[in-house]
């Protein structure tokens, strides 16, 4: 009976590991980036004006 209660908490344990090591792993690879350093077609270029026109008025 120890020997099937041994082998169930070593299997849970090593479920845990990998799954630690799954997170840790994904966490460090960070987002994807764009291969071309362009910008996108569809944005448009900020500019420093509100677009409602009440700048401080």
């Amino acid at each position: 009976m120890l020997r099937r209660i041994s082998a169930r908490y070593s299997r849970g344990f090593l479920a845990a590991v990998i799954a630690v090591t799954a997170l840790v792993t994904a966490a460090n690879m960070g987002p994807a980036r764009a291969t071309d350093a362009g910008p996108a077609v569809h944005t448009t270029p900020r500019t420093a004006q509100h677009q409602d026109g009440s700048a401080g008025e």
